[in-house]
């Protein structure tokens, strides 16, 4: 994946102290190399059927995803085109908002959500290791908005959590 997003080369240690475009035919190879993955994920989504064995860990990260989308929704109807005003999200019909009886970010909930499956599909160390630090990240932010939602709305709902119902 590094080849696909970063169009330079890094400087070697032997050769050179500058970074260098990569060659045409470098690009090249780098942008089939992700047409064959972004291909694989396509196929794994809409064209193979799998054992239930595989089902479970494909779902987290559907439910997730749709989740994480249905948040961004619902924030994005709280305030009317050209607005500033701020007011306390809650849940509407849809269900998975109902997560913000329990948190105040649940966006990152969700997408903490997602980046686990992830973690669990792939069994990678580097995806693992970005996912503990988006996690880190995220929580630092949910933190942030819980508190102001706090300090603004007197009657901002006690029992949520920043990031994680019960926990954090």
């Amino acid at each position: 994946m590094y080849c696909s997003i970063f169009p330079w080369e890094p400087p070697q240690p032997s050769t050179s102290e500058t970074w260098e475009p990569r060659s045409a035919g470098s690009r090249l190879a780098c942008m089939c190399h992700s047409f064959h993955y972004v291909k694989r994920l396509l196929e794994t989504l809409f064209v193979h059927r799998f054992s239930h064995g595989t089902m479970p860990l494909r779902n987290i990260f559907k439910f997730c995803q749709i989740g994480n989308f249905s948040i961004h929704i619902a924030l994005r109807n709280l305030r009317p085109p050209g607005s500033k005003t701020r007011k306390i999200p809650y849940p509407t019909k849809n269900p998975f908002t109902w997560i913000f009886l329990l948190v105040s970010c649940p966006n990152y909930t969700y997408e903490l959500g997602s980046w686990l499956g992830f973690t669990l599909m792939t069994q990678c160390l580097p995806v693992a290791f970005f996912t503990l630090v988006g996690f880190i990240q995220m929580t630092v932010w949910a933190k942030g908005k819980h508190r102001s939602y706090l300090k603004e709305f007197r009657d901002y709902p006690p029992l949520r959590s920043p990031i994680l119902p019960f926990i954090l």
